[in-house]
């Protein structure tokens, strides 16, 4: 399996997955179709036969009619019928094939009611990787927009957290919430290791697993007695809305003292010093 991140918007990835072994390829969250035309004409592969919306925002949706309009006959699949040029709506665990990768559909509802993270398996290189959009960020996660504490804390310790180890995490933005997770848990070795790395790479997508975030995401160490400290409470799902209302309070007084605009156009503000995440 090969994985190619194209950068689009500011801070947005959409992705091209490809079965090296057959050549089949699928397209994810293609918000700016020309741009992963030109990718892939770069790299040499055709696309056309499957697109994965990971959720129906714009900024991740915004190119599937096009991209539909393109390629006759795609399959484009979804967690609802809203979602643009949606052919093929998926539950909890449904299960298709990119080539000969293994994609399993994982419903995490809660930054809006029709996200899926898309779980994808390449057997025969014994390689794992999860496309997960605004649901899980590398430490961080989306804000609930429709949903609850209990919901991404399902998504993400319940759900996500389930998946092997080793499973490499593609995310649908450019957010890396160091400072936050500084903030709330400054003894964390993971997340000094994290803070390092940010400081000499500007990527982070698929560079870091699920067992990475297990131990530097916040959100995913809600049983953490530091986390839980800095929260207040013992409660797992009590400490995820909390944690999320910590980091909204961060995101507003940034806003106020940086200004929103200059802080999305430096990604290193971002990470280091606000780290806004708009989800």
């Amino acid at each position: 399996m090969r994985v190619i991140p194209v950068p689009c918007r500011s801070d947005n990835y959409e992705y091209i997955i490809v079965d090296e072994k057959t050549g089949t390829t699928a397209v994810v969250d293609p918000y700016d179709p020309p741009k992963l035309q030109a990718a892939a004409e770069k790299e040499g592969i055709k696309l056309g036969q499957y697109l994965l919306t990971t959720h129906g925002h714009h900024d991740h949706a915004g190119g599937n009619d096009k991209t539909a309009e393109a390629y006759p006959g795609i399959k484009v699949y979804a967690g609802g019928e809203g979602v643009p040029a949606v052919t093929d709506v998926l539950k909890h665990g449904d299960k298709f094939k990119v080539g000969e990768l293994d994609v399993t559909a994982v419903y995490t509802p809660c930054h809006t009611r029709d996200h899926i993270c898309y779980y994808v398996e390449d057997k025969a290189k014994d390689e794992r990787a999860v496309f997960t959009g605004d649901t899980l960020f590398i430490s961080g996660c989306g804000r609930f927009f429709e949903g609850e504490p209990h919901e991404m804390h399902a998504a993400l310790n319940e759900k996500l957290a389930a998946l092997p180890d080793d499973t490499k995490v593609f995310c649908g933005h450019e957010y890396t919430n160091v400072a936050f997770s500084q903030k709330v848990d400054p003894e964390n070795a993971a997340i000094q290791k994290l803070v390092k790395f940010c400081e000499e790479n500007d990527v982070t997508t698929g560079k870091f697993t699920i067992g990475d975030e297990k131990q530097h995401n916040v959100f995913m160490r809600t049983t953490s007695p530091a986390v839980q400290k800095a929260t207040g409470t013992s409660d797992a799902i009590k400490a995820m809305g909390v944690l999320r209302e910590m980091k909204a309070s961060l995101d507003q007084a940034c806003s106020r003292r940086e200004g929103a605009f200059e802080l999305r156009s430096e990604p290193r503000l971002t990470r280091f010093r606000c780290a806004q995440n708009k989800g």
